[in-house]
């Protein structure tokens, strides 16, 4: 009798272990799946709608809108030309010669972003209403200043550098590794004997999640104002993927595509392009550890905020 309640108790301990595991490895199987697309899903249909809007629409200059100020011309065709130095400098000028327009601080913000300075564009675009009443800038150029400048400074925040860095960086990769479970405390920090708490992991996730999300929507808004923004299709096709809206990302890229030639950023679309379709040579560069972070000066050396928590 002993022996059979022995040989009973070990069956239903064997049960509960199984169940335990199964449903270890279904959380698992649920917490990847989510972390395969991580915005929300009426962000994929408004990129499947942008894709298409901007497959019909004519190219559109931001320099032909009617508040573009009368430098833009010369700004864009600096950017245009792949000269962002000399972008740059029109670009002050007009705003010192007309500091209170909204609209030469969207273009000064811009030529910033094509420099690689992304916390110098954001502190133009959120500079408070000057004492003419000048509000904050509005219209498709602003919000994909806004929407480019904010990611460009988290990519450089967790070690990426350049005004459009690859496709597939370091920090992207290390946040697909920790959100499937692995660790990548190597990638985020540069360290090779760092330990991420839970806290840290879920902190630097969330981040990641909620700046891919909230700038692709700020593209997209960029689109919806001016279907043919070139600029903005691009920035939402990079987003897309790395929200992994695989798909939606290659739609977009597809009718980006013919507009793109003569343009200053062909090399690295085309260099994106071929990443999307085969990221091995991506992931693989992705995998070097990032040298260790600089010292807290200057534009490019300041970190995101989860990062910042980080050893």
């Amino acid at each position: 009798m002993i022996w059979l309640v022995a040989a009973l108790l070990l069956f239903a301990a064997s049960a509960l272990t199984i169940a335990a595991i199964g449903r270890w490895r279904r959380r698992r199987a649920r917490a990847a799946a989510a972390a395969a697309v991580i915005v929300p899903a009426d962000l994929a249909a408004r990129l499947d709608a942008a894709a298409r809007a901007l497959a019909a629409a004519p190219p559109w200059q931001p320099s032909s809108a009617p508040d573009a100020p009368p430098a833009a011309a010369a700004v864009e065709a600096a950017l245009i030309a792949g000269d962002p130095a000399r972008a740059l400098e029109a670009a002050e000028a007009a705003l010192a010669a007309a500091p209170g327009d909204p609209a030469a601080r969207v273009w000064l913000s811009w030529a910033l972003c094509a420099n690689g300075q992304p916390t110098g564009a954001l502190d133009q675009l959120r500079r408070p209403p000057d004492a003419a009443g000048a509000g904050a800038p509005a219209g498709p150029l602003a919000a994909y200043v806004a929407a480019r400048a904010e990611h460009l400074r988290f990519e450089h925040g967790a070690g990426a550098t350049g005004a459009v860095p690859p496709l597939v960086t370091t920090a992207d990769l290390a946040i697909v590794t920790l959100a499937s479970g692995r660790g990548a405390a190597t990638w985020l920090t540069g360290a090779t004997d760092v330990q991420l708490s839970a806290e840290q992991v879920r902190a630097a996730i969330g981040e990641h999640r909620e700046i891919t999300a909230r700038c692709l929507a700020g593209a997209l808004d960029a689109l919806d104002a001016a279907p043919g923004f070139t600029d903005a299709a691009y920035l939402a096709a990079r987003l897309a993927v790395k929200a992994g809206l695989l798909s939606a990302a290659r739609a977009l890229f597809s009718a980006i595509a013919p507009r793109i030639a003569g343009r200053p950023d062909a090399d690295s679309f085309e260099r994106d392009r071929r990443d999307l379709e085969d990221p091995a040579g991506a992931v693989a560069a992705a995998q070097s550890p990032p040298p260790p972070p600089p010292p807290p000066t200057g534009d490019k050396a300041k970190r995101s905020r989860s990062l910042r928590v980080l050893p």
